[in-house]
């Protein structure tokens, strides 16, 4: 007796699936908003206290002043990730017109993007110079730089796979995979953004 596993009632539709993934990625991306609007914040608002003149404390007998170091360096990683996002758009429009190659090749595209944006984000950690104690403006950095290295490494780890399942083939079917890629590059880039822009007013 043959067994048709089409007709399974519990089979759930692609579409269904992808929309119900979608959902939680944005839940997880609004959570991530609230902790990256919570970070800017806490910067402009320690900026504005100075309190005991800690947010670029002064020279001591131990330790050189603290200077603020040039934003360029975040602003130049914003730019690389958003390099990244226009070819992962670019993938995802070739994908829905049913152009496979095109697929691959912005996919590849976006993950060298976001390798390099990684690259670049972590060797800044060698040339600043101040560590996470060095006042409130430091710790502030930090935690921008941080935050902006892990969602570039998540970006590149998503983009890989993402170019990875391209190139098995795995799209043809179905591209919902992608669309959700699409909304995490959108909020990596905005928050990458974020981090830019509040170190400009240190």
């Amino acid at each position: 007796m043959s067994v048709d596993t089409h007709a399974n009632p519990h089979h759930e539709h692609p579409d269904v699936v992808g929309s119900r993934n979608r959902l939680g990625v944005i839940l997880l991306i609004v959570a991530d908003v609230a902790f990256a609007l919570s970070m800017v914040f806490t910067f402009f608002y320690l900026k504005a206290q100075n309190v005991n003149e800690m947010w670029l404390p002064a020279a001591t007998e131990e330790n050189p002043a603290i200077t603020p170091v040039s934003s360029s360096g975040a602003w130049r990683i914003t730019a690389i990730a958003a390099v990244g996002l226009i070819a992962h758009f670019m993938a995802l429009r070739n994908v829905r017109s049913g152009n496979q190659s095109g697929l691959k090749t912005f996919g590849l595209m976006a993950f060298i993007a976001s390798l390099f944006a990684t690259v670049l984000q972590i060797q800044q950690f060698g040339t600043v110079p101040f560590t996470f104690y060095s006042g409130a403006y430091a710790s502030c950095w930090y935690l921008f730089a941080v935050m902006n290295t892990v969602h570039l490494l998540l970006t590149a780890f998503i983009s890989l796979g993402n170019w990875n399942r391209s190139r098995l083939g795995l799209y043809k079917a179905d591209h919902w995979h992608v669309d959700i890629v699409n909304v995490w590059w959108v909020w990596m880039v905005v928050s990458s953004l974020l981090g830019a822009f509040s170190l400009s007013f240190a």
